[in-house]
């Protein structure tokens, strides 16, 4: 069963997950909050796998919430849940650790998938906002022109990671400790200047990288 939390200042949206959920056999919802700092405070001692965090609420952003809660809870997957496609706020929160990132119109099935998704270790983000990134990136004027040379461990630890991979699985098959893998992941971060996973996803089809 997976322990799921949810933070949304909106009564309607919560009672509509809440509907959503209710005969859901995998996904058990175990505490609702309704500001960042209720989150930050509850989820010190209520145990959850996975939070549905709005972006915006009235006390502090989601953005903030997301930082603090991953400081003492780097386990928590974290799925930033909004009603806006803004690739900046995605880029933002997956940089800091978040899981996945959600529009609130999205349907049960959906939720579904992204909430096993990140409770297993991957990441999830919609097509729409897989759109935008795209776009986003034939938009840019500023297109790296010099690739840094990458080490064979490093490209297989990127092949790993187009394949959809969690860390531990590519620990796992390379025979190498999860802190290796992680080591090597902040690394191709570095050398190809992007913050998150979807970045190094984009450099490597765009360049060719493996």
């Amino acid at each position: 069963m997976i322990n799921l939390a949810i933070t949304d200042d909106h009564p309607s949206v919560v009672e509509g997950l809440k509907t959503m959920f209710l005969d859901d056999s995998f996904v058990n919802i175990v505490a609702v909050y309704s500001t960042g700092k209720s989150t930050v405070e509850g989820l010190k001692t209520q145990q959850a796998d996975v939070l549905l965090l709005d972006i915006n609420l009235p006390d502090q952003s989601g953005i903030d919430t997301c930082k603090q809660l991953l400081e003492f809870a780097p386990q928590l997957a974290i799925i930033a849940f909004t009603s806006y496609k803004d690739t900046r706020h995605l880029k933002e929160l997956l940089g800091l650790g978040a899981k996945g990132y959600m529009l609130k119109n999205s349907s049960y099935d959906e939720m579904h998938h992204a909430i096993l998704t990140v409770y297993d270790g991957g990441e999830y983000l919609q097509p729409e906002m897989k759109d935008e990134l795209v776009k986003e990136s034939l938009n840019r004027s500023d297109t790296m022109s010099y690739i840094p040379k990458l080490t064979r461990r490093e490209k297989e630890i990127l092949q790993l990671i187009l394949q959809e991979h969690t860390t531990q699985e590519m620990a796992d098959k390379l025979f190498i400790s999860f802190k290796t893998v992680e080591s090597h992941r902040l690394n191709l971060l570095q050398k190809l200047g992007v913050k998150n996973t979807a970045g190094l996803v984009r450099m490597a089809i765009e360049h060719k990288l493996v």
